[in-house]
């Protein structure tokens, strides 16, 4: 908000209110711009409209967690491609203080874009990591020889495991619990995806003999 005017900084400050209270879809632009003390031609003159006003709240915050995410995702694809199983935990672990970093810095931010943003573009951000990381993972297990796994277990799974995620990223958990939290959740997540694989390959081998 360095760049802008105090009118659009007050315009921003009770959007923020307004939508966190409300919800994207339920807060009322007229209530927002009267609550900052403005008329709507004063609103006009800064923003097209009620999302372009959400998305002037978190586009920056939106565009630095997936710049942490893929930069964690392209650490893992840089070792071998045959060793990148045995290296997801490192990979993972070496860059979580980073993302932990960035989830306390923009922890009202995530909170819009995770729980508040039902009627914008943001509100399936949840459904397109899980997606990715199915695409990404997939292959991976299929490599591993770990390929029997049902797709959509696997993505209910997926959705369990980045649900998990971002209500640690939205709770009230210093630097150091947000750290904890998620490595245990990623070892968990990661051990039984791994288990279920493996238990789905031998009962397709018992099925063969």
């Amino acid at each position: 908000m360095a760049d802008t005017t105090a009118t659009q900084q007050a315009i921003l400050a009770s959007a923020r209110r307004h939508f966190m209270e409300h919800g994207f879809k339920s807060a009322s632009l007229n209530r927002i711009v009267a609550d900052a003390g403005f008329t709507k031609g004063a609103f006009y003159g800064y923003y097209a409209s009620k999302e372009e006003l959400f998305d002037a709240l978190v586009a920056q915050t939106s565009q630095g967690l997936a710049q942490v995410m893929g930069s964690i995702t392209a650490g893992w694809a840089g070792y071998p491609e045959g060793e990148q199983p045995e290296h997801l935990d490192e990979a993972f672990f070496a860059r979580l203080p980073e993302l932990a970093d960035f989830i306390v810095g923009h922890r009202d931010d995530l909170r819009l874009i995770l729980s508040r943003s039902e009627g914008t573009r943001y509100e399936g951000l949840l459904e397109s990591l899980v997606e990715n990381n199915t695409q990404r993972i997939e292959p991976m297990l299929a490599r591993m020889g770990l390929s029997g796994m049902d797709p959509d277990t696997y993505r209910l799974l997926m959705n369990a495991y980045y649900g998990t995620l971002a209500r640690i990223a939205t709770g009230d958990y210093a630097r150091d619990q947000v750290v904890a939290k998620m490595r245990d959740v990623q070892v968990v997540f990661q051990a039984g995806i791994l288990a279920l694989a493996q238990r789905r390959q031998g009962a397709q081998g018992q099925e063969r003999s």
